[in-house]
């Protein structure tokens, strides 16, 4: 089995769109708006948005399930410069959650902001190795 993608279920596509495409940068090789759904190529895996109502409307379900509460989805990008990809976009718009910050315990400095459904978004980079704890 090989994992392929990342498929995120939005509740307001244009606005998804515009927070992966334009603020992230991510490049986007599909997308049909009519359907509510756009495919973002991430170098080793794929980023999928669909919209809530119509994937819920494809599986057969004439209910569409609610909306999830809470952080749901942590998705990580690995960056060159923590505390410069975070400025940048929180500058471009992000919502701030957490700003950049070591953790020893993770080996590496994050930062995280969340995309329009609540989903976080981690920047990292790794710790050298003389930021790490020796004991």
């Amino acid at each position: 089995m090989k994992f392929a993608s990342m498929r995120l279920l939005v509740n307001d596509f244009a606005t998804s769109v515009r927070f992966w495409h334009d603020l992230l940068g991510l490049n986007m090789t599909y997308s049909d708006e009519s359907m509510g759904y756009a495919y973002f190529e991430t170098g080793s895996t794929g980023i999928e948005l669909y919209q809530r109502d119509g994937f819920a409307s494809a599986l057969g379900e004439v209910t569409p399930t609610a909306a999830p509460t809470g952080r749901q989805t942590v998705l990580t990008f690995g960056v060159d410069d923590v505390d410069t990809t975070y400025a940048d976009l929180i500058k471009r718009g992000a919502i701030e959650v957490s700003g950049p910050h070591d953790r020893p315990e993770w080996r590496a400095r994050t930062a995280h902001i969340s995309d329009p459904d609540g989903n976080l978004v981690e920047l990292y980079s790794p710790l050298q190795a003389s930021e790490l704890p020796t004991a």
